[in-house]
C-alpha cells in the first residue's frame, strides 16, 4: 500500500495526506474530549468528523491508484480575484484550443498570467459550458508548474 501511495503524482499524495492528517487531528480531539467528559454529545461531532476525512482520504486514495482521474495542463490566461482581499476567486486556462475556467478551493498562491498549471480532475467531474469556455467549479488537486516569468513556484 506503501508502494502505491509513493507511485502517485505529488499534487494527489499531498492531498490524501491534508484528509489523513485531519482525520487524525479530529480523533485525537475525540478522544481528549472523550476523557474528561463521558457524554456521548460531546465528542460525537469529532468522531463524526475523523471517520468522514479517514473515508474521504481512502477514496481520493482508491481513485487515484485505479487511475481514474484526468491531468488537464494548460497556460493560466487570466486570474480573477475578489474585490477586498485581492485572493484569487477564478483562474482561466487555455488547455488543448479551450478556454476553461475554473473556481479555486481555499488559498492559492500567488499565480500570475501565463503559469504552467496542472489541473486534476475526476474522470466523472461535471464541466459546464457557457459561450466558448467550459467552466469547471471541482478538482481533485492543482499544480502550478511555474511562474509567468519561468521561475518554479
Amino acid at each position: 500500500m506503501l508502494s502505491a501511495f509513493k507511485q502517485l503524482p505529488g499534487p494527489l499524495q499531498k492531498q490524501v495526506l491534508i484528509r489523513l492528517g485531519l482525520g487524525a487531528l479530529f480523533f485525537v480531539l475525540m478522544l481528549a474530549l472523550l476523557i474528561p467528559a463521558r457524554d456521548i454529545l460531546i465528542w460525537l461531532p469529532c468522531a463524526g468528523a475523523a471517520v468522514f476525512f479517514a473515508a474521504a482520504a481512502f477514496l481520493l486514495f482508491r481513485r487515484a491508484v485505479l487511475g481514474d482521474y484526468v491531468i488537464v495542463s494548460g497556460e493560466c490566461r487570466e486570474v480573477i480575484v475578489t474585490a477586498v482581499k485581492r485572493r484569487v476567486k477564478q483562474i482561466i486556462l487555455r488547455a488543448d484550443g479551450q478556454d476553461l475556467q475554473v473556481t479555486v478551493r481555499g488559498r492559492l498562491r500567488k499565480i500570475t498570467a501565463g503559469a504552467t498549471v496542472d489541473l486534476y480532475l475526476a474522470a466523472n467531474a461535471p464541466v459546464f459550458e457557457k459561450g466558448n469556455t467550459l467552466i469547471l467549479y471541482n478538482y481533485l488537486a492543482l499544480d502550478i508548474k511555474q511562474t509567468g516569468r519561468g521561475q518554479h513556484v
